[in-house]
């Protein structure tokens, strides 16, 4: 990594994990008298639906990495699918405790160790880079706003939640579509800008929608489980509004935690601070959960990578001191 990539390496990590501790202790100085209550609304949780919630989250997880991989396919560098899954589930984990910033490095690093050995090899492809990883996250987050564009539309038919709010969120999406547009047309040829390619093509447009839409779903089902079991009386279109208000709380640097509190005490703050603190609460422990499944994996496979490297790098030593020996 260059001197600049460190330095802003450096910044967002700090930024990443300042705002998240800052949130949780104010969250749990407002928490603190009702501890006692929020441990008995958590007992109301079954083990079905606790695992449900597990459940859904993983394959969440699972997709979403599937279409970041997709981007770095269509990049001209694709990594193989033991490292794309362990390096992501390892972001996913990071991301679960602190916002994105953090967990985009962690898998920016893992990659850049454990592909490199591969891409030095005669014809193989390249590994990624830093620019065509980051610019894979924006990607995705870019055909998320318009699917989300789809979701409101859904929340205005189903729920009170003013029409207009359609419009602000289609117009801040049609000019975020313009100003990635022109990025990509301008720096079409530089080496970050190759992900875009996965628009251009359709059958891998049509998967990236396909896997991102399915992602976006389930989310909402998880905050129906979550309410549900609390003895909260929810509907789906209150859930697809918990998961956008979490959503759009999640772009400050809060932390998911404090985000998918502050959505549901916004939904149902007559029901007692109780319940809406455990739903949010519940969401958490459950993606924890599930992101330290998944990355119970990835544990593995990159322990098995170092084992592999650290041989190859043994046998190459030994061929280069028999040589030596010989001459």
């Amino acid at each position: 990594m260059t001197e600049e990539e460190r330095k802003l390496e450096r910044s967002q990590v700090v930024r990443g994990i300042l705002g998240p501790l800052i949130a949780i202790a104010v969250l749990i100085a407002l928490l603190w008298p009702h501890f006692d209550e929020i441990g008995e609304a958590w007992k109301l949780i079954s083990v079905r639906a606790a695992a449900a919630l597990v459940l859904l989250h993983l394959i969440a997880l699972l997709l979403r990495a599937e279409a970041w991989g997709l981007c770095i396919d269509a990049a001209g560098a694709p990594i193989e699918r033991s490292l794309l899954h362990s390096s992501s589930s390892l972001r996913f984990l990071a991301d679960t405790v602190v916002p994105t910033y953090i967990g985009a490095w962690v898998r920016i690093g893992l990659v850049r160790r454990y592909d490199a050995p591969r891409a030095a090899r005669p014809g193989a492809s390249p590994s990624p880079t830093i620019g065509q990883m980051f610019t894979a996250d924006g990607l995705m987050l870019l055909v998320e706003a318009v699917i989300t564009i789809g979701l409101i539309v859904a929340a205005v038919l189903t729920s009170s939640l003013e029409w207009w709010w359609i419009f602000v969120f289609a117009a801040a999406v049609g000019v975020l579509l313009l100003i990635v547009r022109w990025v990509f047309i301008r720096y079409k040829e530089r080496e970050f800008a190759r992900t875009a390619r996965v628009l251009q093509n359709s059958s891998q447009r049509y998967k990236l929608a396909a896997l991102l839409t399915v992602v976006l779903t389930l989310q909402p089902i998880r905050y129906y489980i979550a309410f549900k079991a609390l003895g909260l009386d929810p509907s789906m279109s209150d859930a697809l509004l918990a998961f956008l208000l979490t959503t759009v709380f999640n772009a400050l640097p809060i932390g998911p935690g404090p985000s998918s509190i502050a959505a549901s005490a916004a939904l149902f703050a007559n029901e007692g601070l109780d319940k809406t603190a455990s739903a949010g609460l519940v969401l958490l422990a459950s993606a924890i959960v599930a992101a330290a499944v998944y990355s119970i994996y990835g544990a593995f496979e990159l322990v098995r990578r170092s084992r592999a490297i650290n041989a190859e790098k043994l046998s190459q030593l030994e061929g280069a001191s028999a040589g030596s020996t010989e001459g």
